[in-house]
């Protein structure tokens, strides 16, 4: 009989184990799929991303240099004192004078025609310098309506800009007609039909200058390239088309593409799977040990009661302890999942947010305690005004006490109008008063008031939060306010939290010149009374 009973319980493990170890690792093995191509979808996602952020980056310096040289242009192309040098008399004299810039590379006076009549290049360009003016004026020339530039209503219409490749090397060129600083005048002007001078200036984005820019925007080996050359292969960088003022195909730039979301998706892939494979083994090693006491319990009758408790505290801890892992897990990829389209997936990811939630305001209380506690914590000195922000919490707050059955009500008596405290961390504290007394408030009533008060000879406003809830024995208060303290032990099995909202809040109002204080009688409620200082007239003023 008792070979028979041994041989009926290895059996009868052997199928446990086939029944509860296949579908645990084909679950795992689901989830390592789900995980990886997830991970796979987010990846390409931030590719993508960076395609299109670096793009604008890139257009954006580009764009911003153009810009400058247009104004550059501008600056010389609607003077006065140019136009009666340049269109009404030619004073050579003048003109070398005073055609220079330390941030344009060459500036060039023409005619419609394309004949030059003066051109002046930076000394550093040499020999390099002299060959570009030709192929600048041709550019300048092609651009379109290039001699209805004097007839734009405000003079910053006056000036068009172009590219050009010059030898394989990026040049930005702006034009514009040398014309008076009277708008009336200049377009009056025009009707005599007088000979038109144009100002070009130019700019080389040198290999080394395009270097500079992407080191700026944290971009590998930004260069340009002509039109005639090609792109390079696709995939390999991100390439951004330039156009000439009439539409022509320049060249592009182009640079390395990073793909961020490939290097993370590397990065973070293999750690999930083997996390994934580790709780799928304890998974599967915990089922094989369950089984295996469950069968031996019942093969023992005598010891079932104390066998069933055992199992029942040892799955307790064993189920606490594989949610923690798995919920960090799944937490750390909710962003991932958020814009699936399923209605299962999106179920089940909005049960991740929300343990990943309750993580993230958990860590943010331990952030906030250790900032404060370096004193590395920094308010914010806004003025708030006492009515609105009591409104504001009263909505904040309406829907959680109307969950909790609890009369919520706010008012402001005859106190000052503002006060100066960070608006934020304001709002924090009384949040977590409100939320707190809610909480041990259950069906009772909640008020929050506003009152004046001189404090240490300071003009303050007082917040007080008042519940008729269990209230706090005179003994216990001292501990409400230590990290990760709470009145009692049984407090916190009952209404759970961590004891940091409390220790957070008083800190918080201290260093915003204010105080957290609490008065209090078992069974009869609490009082939590928030202080910050009342607004004086130069922080009005300011505001």
């Amino acid at each position: 009989m008792t070979e028979d009973a041994n041989t009926a319980a290895r059996d009868g493990v052997r199928r446990a184990w086939i029944g509860i170890g296949v579908p645990v690792l084909g679950l795992v093995l689901v989830m390592i799929m789900i995980s990886v191509a997830t991970f796979w979808g987010v990846a390409r996602d931030q590719d993508r991303a960076f395609e299109v952020s670096s793009k604008r980056l890139v257009e954006s310096a580009i764009d911003g240099r153009a810009h400058a040289l247009s104004d550059g242009t501008l600056d010389y192309a609607n003077w006065t004192e140019a136009y009666q040098s340049i269109v009404r008399s030619w004073d050579q004299e003048w003109i070398e004078a005073n055609f220079y810039s330390s941030v344009i590379d060459g500036m060039i006076l023409f005619r419609a025609d394309g004949t030059v009549r003066y051109s002046w290049v930076d000394e550093d360009l040499g020999a390099e310098g002299a060959a570009m003016i030709s192929p600048v004026v041709a550019a300048a020339v092609d651009v379109p309506d290039l001699s209805r530039l004097s007839r734009a209503p405000t003079p910053e219409g006056t000036v068009a800009r172009t590219v050009l490749n010059l030898d394989g090397q990026l040049v930005l060129v702006a034009v514009a007609p040398v014309t008076q600083e009277d708008d009336a005048v200049r377009l009056a002007r025009q009707l005599f039909g007088e000979q038109q001078d144009f100002l070009a200036s130019f700019y080389l984005l040198t290999s080394a200058k395009l270097s500079e820019i992407g080191a700026s925007l944290d971009l590998q080996a930004l260069a340009f390239v002509p039109a005639a050359e090609g792109a390079e292969a696709a995939g390999e960088s991100v390439v951004l088309p330039l156009l000439s003022a009439d539409d022509r195909p320049v060249g592009h730039l182009q640079w390395r593409h990073a793909r961020p979301g490939i290097a993370s998706f590397q990065r973070q892939t293999w750690p999930v799977v083997i996390g994934l494979l580790i709780i799928g083994a304890l998974a599967l090693t915990i089922a094989r040990m369950l089984v295996a006491r469950n069968i031996g319990a019942m093969a023992h009758a005598e010891g079932a009661l104390e066998s069933s408790r055992l199992k029942a505290e040892f799955l307790a801890r064993v189920s606490y302890e594989l949610r923690t892992p798995l919920n960090d897990i799944i937490g750390y990829a909710e962003i991932i999942e958020e814009e699936n389209e399923a209605p299962a997936t999106r179920a089940d990811a909005r049960r991740i947010i929300a343990s990943a939630r309750h993580l993230n305001n958990l860590l943010n209380d331990i952030l906030d305690q250790s900032r404060i506690h370096a004193n590395r914590m920094q308010v914010r000195q806004d003025v708030i005004p006492v009515a609105g922000f009591l409104t504001e919490v009263q909505g904040l707050m309406r829907r959680s006490a109307s969950e909790a059955g609890v009369t919520l009500s706010a008012r402001s008596g005859a106190v000052a109008g503002y006060v100066v405290a960070d608006h934020a961390r304001l709002r924090q504290c009384m949040l977590n008063l409100v939320g707190n007394a809610i909480k041990f408030a259950p069906r009772g009533n909640v008020t929050i008031c506003a009152r004046s008060a001189a404090i240490e000879g300071r003009d303050m406003v007082v917040f007080d939060v008042a519940d008729d809830g269990i209230g706090i024995a005179k003994a216990d208060l001292d501990n409400l306010f230590r990290p990760f303290g709470q009145a009692n032990a049984s407090i916190g099995k009952k209404f759970g939290g961590n004891g940091l909202g409390l220790s957070i809040s008083r800190d918080l109002a201290r260093a915003m010149g204010g105080d957290i204080t609490v008065t209090s009688e078992p069974n009869k409620g609490s009082t939590f009374s928030l202080s910050v200082p009342v607004a004086t007239a130069s922080a009005l003023r300011a505001a």
